[in-house]
């Protein structure tokens, strides 16, 4: 057996699932109503919390996947907040149980 952990495409987390997804690291604007730039690219594994209108997740790893020198925002442990949106576009999925 291997040690490597299955994980299946989700469609819809719920609660209590642990979800792995990627989402854009955002450089600071230049200007005061300017568009921010991706500067790279982030993995989130967490564990969800709540799920509303918003899911509440909790941090459990971050892993930084893209090789440009942007700082990470998210520290495991953290209580973070996301649309149902914005984890469907990093192609998330979740640990087979």
């Amino acid at each position: 057996m291997t040690d490597k952990p299955n994980w299946l495409a989700c469609i819809s987390p719920i609660m209590g699932d642990i979800i792995k997804w990627n989402e854009p690291l955002w450089a600071e604007p230049n200007k005061p109503r300017g568009k921010r730039d991706v500067i790279g690219e982030q993995r989130i594994i967490a564990k969800v919390v709540a799920v509303h209108e918003v899911i509440e997740l909790e941090v459990m790893e971050v892993e930084k996947i893209s090789p440009a020198p942007a700082p990470i925002k998210v520290k495991t442990g953290d209580m973070i907040r996301r649309k149902r949106t914005s984890i469907a576009q990093g192609k998330p999925y979740k640990l087979a149980r």
